[in-house]
């Protein structure tokens, strides 16, 4: 008996083959079990054997062993599975960032899924929002896939098309419980009788019952001549039927024409739009308090309550003795009477949370398949008159007239009908992909891998099509169900129910409630299609049921007229191909854009978000700030609430703090959570949103603190989240972090509501959550006018760049920095003369509106061919466009092309991944710019390390034109102006008293030396350039509440800053010179008035002359720390530390206040930790950090930072 190694060819037999002892008399057949078994080879016939060779020899090379005598000649043995190596599966690579293959199979899976079968073969991997699916249509692998054995088994988690089913209320009935669940094992063992044969007998009469009373309808319907939704009828048909079958109650939707679906139908189809919603947003979602999980399980209280009520009335009315399975089945009154009285053989009755589980299974799930059935028949019927033609002429040959009962004798005997339904199946099966989930590795049919716990699906609409198990298999020929080569077709090759009783136990039921309806209604009626357009399918069904079919109903002609001779003529018909439905969309909602943020950031994001929402399909898309939006004010959130929204909220924080034009909303939130503590917190019921916070991670816990709590206040308050929070950081990559999220929104929302995201574009298809909005020439439309007078280069423009600014002068521009300083730095002292109107308290900030550097400017005139002096005027701009962009802010403004550049256009900022995809769009198609076309479509795409030399090569429009001088064809005025976005105000603290003089503000500017790169800030580097005289566009901003000094001079006063960080405290000082010449306490004086400073290095003679006058006359007193000097405290926030006796007692005994200003990251934290430090060690507190908190809330610590 010798052992031979077995081994997949390719594969090692050394490493991977496997022994084997063949006994001489073994059969072939046999060691092809044993092989397949030994190596996971799922179907032993598709084993053949062969002598082993190198990895790399061809599989035609192989010599063929074909006996079991030949085989054991060998020592070692080749494996190939249908004639093949083993390997992966194939599928679609690449896809986009974040979402995969998305668009390879939303939302039209049925055509989809064809598609990639054509493509790739009968076998296909496609990765997608995270899931791995494998999809079939091949036969042999769909036998091995739903038959449940050691490789493969029905286990629904996440990725399971059954998925929502299971969480909606069905538990773990026959259709949602997993193969290893004793749930499953029980309700098979008492429903398989329920709905065998005998039982199948007895609820016929019942089936017909109902049906008569459809057609009742039906003939009312007629009578007014009128179309009508075939879906819905289809479902009162069925769901009637069930309904009186499974719980012997009348639900009352067939009493005449106008009656509405049963209550619990409608409940039953919200919560499993609810467990849909739940089961996209993931596990983690799932797990926290959501609005979708509340408004379930009150559906589900309510059907429980229903469920209850109709057992009460069963216990009641039915039979009132328990009694054994087979008798049960034809004794009770209906399904529900039989679940709560047989009994099995040990005795035991089903358990009763199963009979809950189980009569919403068949409520559920039943209904939907029968009633798209039935559309779908009667879809034949319309379309293919003919056949109906014969199948009515079969029904009168049988001995059936409008008015006979059915019988099940005579149900079982008509032929063309069973013909007729099983080749509307075979086209249009309401199920169509069963899934099920490896147990372990496996080899398929055709030597494809798949690996344990993968999800394979059986496209059911593809394998009753595949063309290689059926001729014309798109032709419908109810007549080919008659020949010998469909009987005798692969066994596998058509599965309507799945796997028969196995997968679909109410099979047999469905069949039989179908074909008493059709049967009843051919009797009666030919059916004219009169749907406006194509019959388009549902994507958001659970099922494949027809979106827009619309029928009318015409009397069947007499039975008299009828040619019973056409049955015998069975010549081949004219080839009808069956119409493919394709994917239907159902109405959009109104998109809302909404922003909240200082610096138009946020506004930016949400023209990008409106435009993307334009471009995916979305018309009636609205921008606006979030205090102008219906959000702010609860009559009109309860307006908009009440129709179908979808609010994208970008809104920033600072330092926690909500922007200014959001200060409102947040006060209207706080206000509101107190009436949810109250129980009366409903003020966004009904309304769909999502958000984005834009941050700055230098701002430590406070990162998304606004943010966070727009979103949690707004699900707390009734609103419906419908895609987790996002956030940016300013820090790093706002803009990356933006294009993801918004991404994988884009992407979750077109999977939710079926949008098509491909289009083609001639012989290119591209997607449309990647590329970006198409611009046409009449997106901005742009007039040359003659100038009015002679420009100057140096003159500023007449109106300030942006509304309320005024223009205030230079008076001078100090160098704090030592010229011989050998630090790379610049710290510049300005003094301006403001305007009259403008007042402003020590501690406020100044809105500075900077200018490009005049070089950059002239080089791209020059590189754009652009007049300096020709005046334009912006006279449209259409939706779409960017409310950011150049376009939409210069509307109705005439400017020269040297003041877009000067003053408005943002040359300095960094690019943005939109902005990257629309010039790429803009660049010419030539050969010679295809490389750099696709450099920038990929940059615009990815988020990933790869692209970061891109971006640091090309951190600026200016930069990117200057690297790649030919992108300067691109663009014609009207693109540039949609490309650029608008330059935007620079905050800074203002540096000096209104007491001393209130005409002149005074700006303490720090600046990036050029010796380390060309990294000069935009605002920084245009003041540092200021000269005398030279005018500059500014506006007022209050610091707040409580960033000022106290009016009392009792008050110990602390202050902290670092760098810049001095400018608020210069103003500070001046103030507290001039009221009345306050000394600190060390001066004479009543109170401490100290300055704890940290800057780098001993560079700065000017600010330490200005500086010590203030200690000299006993105004301040200072403790300076220089980082370069390396001693043990480096750091403004580490001298805190070492005055934390006296600070403790200043804020513990004396009211005192604590100031600070500078980088949030270093001295903001920092300071924070140090107080608490301080309440910990000084002042023995266990909750310091509780502490601090309490001070900045009472105002008297108070930041003035920035990241």
């Amino acid at each position: 008996m010798p052992t031979l190694v077995f081994h997949l060819h390719g594969k090692s037999a050394l490493a991977h083959g496997v022994s084997i002892d063949v006994q001489p008399d073994l059969t072939l057949h046999d060691l092809q079990k044993t092989v397949a078994d030994k190596l996971g080879i799922a179907l032993p016939s598709s084993v053949s054997f062969h002598a082993s060779a190198d990895e790399d020899t061809t599989t035609r090379d192989l010599r063929l062993l074909e006996t079991v005598q030949a085989i054991v000649q060998e020592g070692r043995v080749a494996v190939l599975v249908s004639g093949k190596k083993v390997h992966p599966v194939p599928g679609p690579t690449g896809g986009l960032p974040f979402i995969g293959g998305y668009s390879e199979i939303y939302p039209d899976f049925i055509g989809n899924y064809h598609r990639l079968f054509r493509k790739y073969g009968h076998v296909v991997h496609v990765w997608y929002l995270g899931k791995s699916i494998y999809l079939t249509d091949d036969p042999d692998c769909a036998g091995v896939v739903l038959k449940e054995s050691e490789y493969f088994t029905k286990k629904i988690d996440d990725n399971s098309p059954l998925a929502p089913f299971k969480l909606s209320g069905f538990g773990k009935g026959i259709f949602t419980s997993d193969s290893d669940d004793w749930e499953w094992a029980e309700g098979h063992k008492f429903m398989m009788t329920a709905m065998g044969a005998k039982a199948m007998r007895g609820y016929v009469r019942i089936m017909d019952h109902s049906a008569r009373r459809l057609i009742k309808c039906f003939d009312e319907m007629h009578a007014k001549g009128k179309s009508f939704d075939a879906f819905s009828w289809g479902l009162r048909g069925a769901a009637q039927t069930i309904g009186e079958v499974l719980i012997g109650v009348d639900l009352k939707m067939l009493e005449n024409a106008e009656s509405p679906i049963a209550d619990v139908f409608h409940l039953l189809a919200r919560n499993l739009t609810l467990a849909q919603t739940l089961v996209r947003r993931g596990r983690i979602y799932r797990a926290l308090p959501n609005p979708e999980d509340r408004a379930k399980r009150a559906t589900e209280r309510e059907i429980d309550s229903w469920i209850e009520v109709q057992k009460a009335n069963v216990i009641e009315t039915g039979c009132s003795q328990d009694m054994p399975l087979q008798e049960a089945a034809v004794k009770t009154s209906s399904v529900l009477d039989y679940m709560l009285h047989a009994t099995d053989e040990d005795g035991k009755k089903m358990n009763l949370n199963l009979v809950n589980s189980n009569i919403l299974t068949f409520l559920g799930a039943g209904q939907v398949t029968s009633s798209s059935v039935l559309s779908w028949l009667w879809f034949c019927l319309a379309t293919f008159p003919a056949k109906a033609r014969k199948l009515h002429a079969s029904l009168v040959a049988a001995g059936l007239g409008p008015d006979e009962e059915i019988t099940a004798e005579q149900l079982g005997k008509l032929e063309y009908l069973d013909w007729f339904v099983k080749e509307g199946q075979r086209l249009y099966n309401p199920a169509f992909q069963p899934t099920r989930q490896a147990r372990k590795d496996v080899i398929l049919p055709g030597g494809l891998f798949i690996p344990k716990d993968a999800q394979v699906t059986v496209s059911l609409h593809a394998l009753m099509v595949n063309s290689e198990h059926w001729k014309d298999p798109l032709v419908f020929n109810p007549e080919r169900w008659g020949t010998e080569e469909v009987k005798k077709r692969h066994k596998y090759a058509y599965l309507p129910f799945a796997t028969g009783a196995r997968g679909c136990i109410g099979f047999n039921f469905a069949l039989q409630e179908i074909k008493v309806i059709l049967t009843r209604v051919v009797l009666n009626f030919q059916i004219e299609n009169t749907t406006e357009g194509a019959v388009i399918y549902d994507p958001n069904f659970i099922v494949f049921k027809p979106l827009n079919f619309s029928m009318k109903l015409h009397k069947q002609i007499p039975i008299s007229e009828v040619k019973l001779d056409d049955l015998m003529d069975n010549h081949v018909e004219e080839k009808l191909t069956a119409p493919q439905p394709t994917v239907g969309t159902g109405s959009l909602p109104k998109f809302w854009a909404v922003h909240a943020s200082n610096t138009g950031s946020c506004e930016g994001m949400a023209g990008d978000a409106a435009a993307k929402a334009r471009q995916l399909g979305f018309s009636d898309v609205q921008v606006v700030s979030l205090a102008d939006s219906p959000l702010a004010d609860r009559e009109r959130t309860a307006v908009v609430a009440a129709e179908p929204n979808f609010f994208l909220i970008c809104v920033a924080t600072y330092n926690g703090e909500p922007p200014d034009s959001a200060l409102g909303f947040a006060e209207e939130l706080d206000a509101e959570i107190k009436d949810l503590k109250a129980g009366e917190g409903t003020r966004f019921a009904g309304i769909n949103f999502c958000v984005f916070g834009a941050g700055n991670t230098e701002w430590g816990a406070t990162y998304q603190l606004f943010p966070n709590k727009v979103d949690s206040a707004m699900a707390a308050l009734g609103g419906n989240r419908i895609f987790s929070k996002g956030s940016g950081d300013a820090n790093a990559d706002q803009d990356g972090d933006f294009t993801e999220w918004s991404t994988k929104l884009w992407a979750a929302t077109a999977a939710s509501i079926g949008l098509d995201v491909s289009k083609s574009s001639g012989s290119t298809e591209q997607n449309l959550l990647a590329s970006t909005t198409s611009y046409t020439a009449q997106s901005v439309k742009v007039i040359f006018q003659p100038p009015t007078s002679p420009v100057s280069p140096a003159a500023p423009p007449s109106q300030p760049p942006v509304a309320e600014f005024a223009q205030a002068i230079v008076k001078s521009n100090l160098e704090l920095v030592d010229e011989d300083s050998p630090m790379p730095r610049s710290m510049r002292l300005i003094e301006l003369e403001i305007p009259e109107g403008l007042v402003y308290r020590e501690g406020d900030h100044l809105e500075v509106f900077p200018e490009n550097d005049p070089a950059i400017v002239e080089r791209l005139l020059a590189s754009l061919d652009f007049v300096a002096d020709a005046v334009f005027k912006v006279v449209e701009v259409d939706a779409s466009v960017n409310p950011r962009s150049l376009a939409a802010t210069l509307l109705d403004r005439q400017v020269t092309l040297r003041e877009l550049l000067t003053y408005h256009a943002d040359l300095s900022g960094p690019l943005q991944r939109s902005v990257l995809l629309m010039i790429s769009s803009f660049v010419p198609e030539d050969d010679e710019f295809a490389d750099l076309r696709q450099t920038l479509r990929r940059a615009g795409e990815v988020v990933d390390s790869a692209e970061e030399t891109f971006f640091k090569q090309n951190r600026n429009f200016a930069q990117l034109i200057i690297n790649h001088p030919i992108l300067a064809q691109a663009f014609d005025l009207p693109k540039l102006l949609v490309i650029l976005r608008n330059n935007q105000p620079r905050r800074y603290s203002i540096a000096s008293s209104p007491l001393v003089d209130p005409r002149v503000a005074k700006l303490c500017v720090g600046v990036e030396d050029s010796r380390v790169g060309d990294f000069e800030g935009l605002c920084s580097g245009f003041l540092k350039r200021a000269e005398v005289g030279h005018g500059v566009w500014v506006r007022h901003c209050s610091s707040g509440e409580f960033f000022h000094l106290p009016d009392d001079p009792t008050i110990p006063v602390t202050m902290v800053g670092a760098g810049t960080g001095i400018a608020p405290f210069l103003g500070f000082m001046a103030s507290h010179r001039r009221a009345q010449g306050i000394k600190t306490q060390e001066a004479g004086g009543v109170a401490p008035f100290r300055l704890l400073y940290g800057t780098s290095h001993h560079d700065m003679d000017a600010l330490k002359s200005l500086v010590h006058a203030y200690i000299d006359d006993g105004t301040l007193i200072l403790d300076a720390v220089y980082s370069a000097d390396h001693s043990a405290r480096r750091f403004a926030q580490q001298l805190v530390i070492r005055y934390g006796v006296k600070i403790w007692d200043d804020l513990n005994n004396n009211n005192g206040r604590v100031f600070v200003c500078g980088s949030a990251a270093r001295v903001g934290a920092g300071v924070r930790n140090s107080l608490a430090k301080i309440g910990e060690q000084v002042g023995g507190l266990s909750d310091a950090q509780g502490w601090v908190a309490g001070l900045k809330k009472a105002g008297r610590y108070t930041e003035d930072i920035f990241g």
